[in-house]
C-alpha cells in the first residue's frame, strides 16, 4: 500500500483535506494508480487517552504522475475518499472525508539531490456521532513545502507554509466528549 503513495499523501492521511483540479494542457500522464486500501484493528491509545478503540479504515481513490512542460520532473495528482469508524463501549463515530485532493503546485530541483515540492491539500471531513449528528468538521486547504531526497523518495522535511483556510475542529476532543470520556 505505502509503496504507491506519494510522500505528501502520508501526511495527508494524518489530517484529512482535499480539491479538484485539471492537469495543464501540455501534461503527459506517465502512470495512473489506485489508492484503494482497507484495514481494521484496535488503537491502544486513542487520541492519547489510553482508551482501546476498535477502528475500520476504508480508502478509495486514484492518482497519476505526469510530466509538465519541458522538464522531466514527475508531478503528482491524487483524489481520495476516506471513511473511518471508531467504536468504544458500544458507541461509534464515523469520520468521512468525501473528496480529498492532493497535488503538486510547484517543484524545484535544488541541484543537491533534493527536490522542494509545494503541495496543495484540500477537502473536507465530517465527524458523525452515534446519533447521526455532526460532532466536528474540518475543511479548507493547506499548502506544505516538502523536501524530498531524489534517490530514495524519502521526505527530509515537511513544513506548513499556508495554514488551513477553513474550519479546524478538534476531532479527538469531540469524540472523547461524545463518548463521555
Amino acid at each position: 500500500m505505502l509503496s504507491k503513495l506519494s510522500p505528501f499523501v502520508t501526511a495527508l492521511l494524518l489530517g484529512g483535506l482535499a480539491v479538484t483540479g485539471a492537469a495543464p494542457a501540455n501534461a503527459e500522464v506517465v502512470e495512473r494508480y489506485s489508492l484503494d486500501f482497507s484495514s481494521s484493528g484496535v488503537n491502544g491509545d486513542f487520541c492519547g487517552s489510553g482508551l482501546q478503540v476498535a477502528f475500520t479504515y476504508d480508502r478509495t481513490g486514484s492518482g497519476s504522475t505526469m510530466t509538465r512542460g519541458g522538464d522531466s520532473l514527475l508531478w503528482v495528482h491524487e483524489k481520495l475518499r476516506i471513511v473511518q469508524t471508531f467504536t468504544y463501549n458500544g458507541m461509534t463515530v464515523t469520520d468521512i472525508q468525501p473528496n480529498t485532493l492532493a497535488k503538486d503546485l510547484k517543484i524545484v530541483d535544488n541541484w543537491d539531490g533534493t527536490l522542494s515540492i509545494t503541495v496543495l491539500l484540500t477537502g473536507e471531513n465530517r465527524l458523525i456521532g452515534s446519533d447521526g449528528k455532526i460532532l466536528a468538521k474540518g475543511d479548507g486547504q493547506v499548502r506544505r513545502l516538502l523536501t524530498i531526497d531524489q534517490a530514495s523518495g524519502n521526505v527530509i522535511s515537511d513544513e506548513l507554509i499556508f495554514g488551513s483556510t477553513g474550519t479546524n475542529d478538534d476531532f479527538c476532543e469531540a469524540v472523547l466528549a461524545h463518548w463521555g470520556v
